[in-house]
C-alpha cells in the first residue's frame, strides 16, 4: 500500500509544488527518488528533513506550518494516520495554494480518505474529485476562486476540525500532569511501557558510581525526564525525532526548572559525548509494521553513547526480542520486569559478574 501511494504522490512532484512528508515515509524512501530541484518539502521529523536536504531539496522542518511559506500552485499530502494532524495539515495547505491551486490528497481506503473529502466538501463548499488507483485513492481540491477569496477574506475561517492542533494543553493522567499536543507520541497519556521503567529506575541507578550526565533517547513529551528531576545530573540531554515532542517536552522542561537540551535528531545521531545513564522506549513500528531494525537503531546509539559503567534502561512491547538485538552491543542484557504487555531491561556494556 505504501510503495502503490508513493509512486502516485512521486507522479504530481514538480518544481513549485509543496509536498508534506511525515512518517508513513522513511528516509530510505526519499533516498532512491529523483526529486525535482524546485520542489519544496515540509516535514515534522529530523530523519526526513536530512534526507530531503540531501536531496538539494528546500524543506521547512517543522510541526507542519505552513503560514510563513511562500504560496503553492499545488500541495501534494499523504494522510497521516493521526486525524487531528491530517485536519491539520489540510486546513494549511488550503490557505497555502495559489487562487486555482490544487490539493492532491493520497490515501487508502483504511486512511478515511473518502470520509475526510466528504467532510471537506461539506465545510469548504469544495468540489473534490476522487479517484480509484488499485487499493488507493487519490482526491483533487481545486481552490477556485470563490474558495479563496473566502479563505482570504476569513483568516479565522475555521477549516476540518483540528482541536487546535498547535496549541499545548494541559493533561493530567496518572496522577501527573504535563503540557502536551496532538502530534506528540502518546500525547494525551502517561505510557504504561514508561512508567513500568520509571518504576525501576532506582534498580537500574544502584549502586552507580556517578550520576553527571543523563539522556532520554526518543523523550516524546518528557516523562522519563521528568522522571529524574530529583537526581544529581549536571548534564541533560532530551532527543526526538519529532520536532514537535523536542518543542513539547522543552516546555514541559522549563515548567519543572529543569535545564535540559532539547534536540531534534534521528536517534541521537548529532549527539556526542558519554552519559552515566541512559533512558529509553524505543518506538517499534516503522510506517505500518513492527521493525526490529528500529529497536537495533536504538540499541546501537545507546552502545555508542555509552561509558564503562553506564547503565541504560530500555522498555519495549513484549514481542520485540530485545536481548537477541542487544547481545551485539551489550555483555549484559536483564530483564527487570515484564508486565501489562512490557518488558523492561538493563542494559549495560560491563560484563555480569
Amino acid at each position: 500500500m505504501k510503495d502503490n501511494l508513493l509512486s502516485l504522490a512521486v507522479t504530481y512532484l514538480a518544481d513549485g509544488v509543496t509536498w508534506l512528508v511525515d512518517e508513513n515515509l522513511t528516509a530510505d524512501d526519499i533516498g532512491v527518488l529523483h526529486l525535482p530541484t524546485g520542489l519544496q518539502a515540509v516535514t515534522n521529523r529530523s530523519d526526513l528533513n536530512k534526507a530531503l536536504r540531501l536531496k538539494k531539496t528546500q524543506v521547512n522542518f517543522s510541526d507542519f506550518n505552513l503560514d510563513e511559506m511562500a504560496a503553492s500552485s499545488k500541495v501534494v499530502y499523504r494522510i497521516s494516520k493521526e486525524k487531528l494532524l491530517a485536519h491539520h495539515c489540510i486546513n494549511q495547505s488550503l490557505r497555502n495554494l495559489k487562487r486555482g491551486g490544487e490539493l492532491i490528497l493520497l490515501g487508502g481506503k483504511q486512511d478515511g480518505i473518502k470520509s475526510i473529502v466528504k467532510n471537506l466538501d461539506k465545510i469548504y463548499g469544495s468540489k473534490t474529485r476522487i479517484k480509484k488507483h488499485g487499493t488507493s485513492y487519490v482526491a483533487t481540491c481545486t481552490l477556485e476562486d470563490s474558495l479563496y477569496q473566502r479563505l482570504h477574506a476569513q483568516p479565522d475561517f475555521p477549516g476540518l476540525p483540528d482541536d487546535s492542533y498547535t496549541k499545548l494543553r494541559k493533561v493530567s493522567h496518572r496522577g501527573v500532569s504535563f503540557h502536551s499536543k496532538p502530534g506528540v507520541f502518546g500525547w494525551n497519556k502517561v505510557d504504561r511501557g514508561s512508567e513500568l521503567l520509571v518504576s525501576k529506575l532506582p534498580e537500574i541507578c544502584k549502586y552507580q558510581k556517578q550520576q553527571n550526565d543523563v539522556l532520554d533517547l526518543g523523550c516524546g513529551w518528557g516523562y522519563l525526564m521528568l522522571a529524574t528531576a530529583d537526581m544529581p545530573f549536571q548534564r541533560r540531554i532530551a532527543t526526538d525525532n519529532n520536532i514537535a515532542a523536542v518543542s513539547t517536552a522543552a516546555y514541559n522542561f522549563k515548567e519543572a526548572g529543569m535545564a535540559v537540551e532539547c534536540v531534534a535528531d534521528d536517534c541521537a545521531s548529532q549527539i556526542s559525548g558519554r552519559f552515566d545513564l541512559i533512558l529509553c522506549n524505543p518506538p517499534f513500528h516503522q510506517g505500518f509494521s513492527v521493525s526490529d531494525s528500529m529497536t537495533e537503531k536504538f540499541v546501537a546509539a545507546a552502545a555508542r553513547l555509552c561509558r564503562r559503567d553506564t547503565r541504560v534502561g530500555f522498555v519495549v512491547n513484549q514481542f520485540i526480542p530485545l536481548p537477541k538485538v542487544a547481545e551485539k552491543y551489550f555483555p549484559t542484557c536483564r530483564e527487570l520486569l515484564a508486565a501489562d504487555g512490557f518488558k523492561v531491561f538493563l542494559l549495560s556494556p560491563a560484563s555480569p559478574r
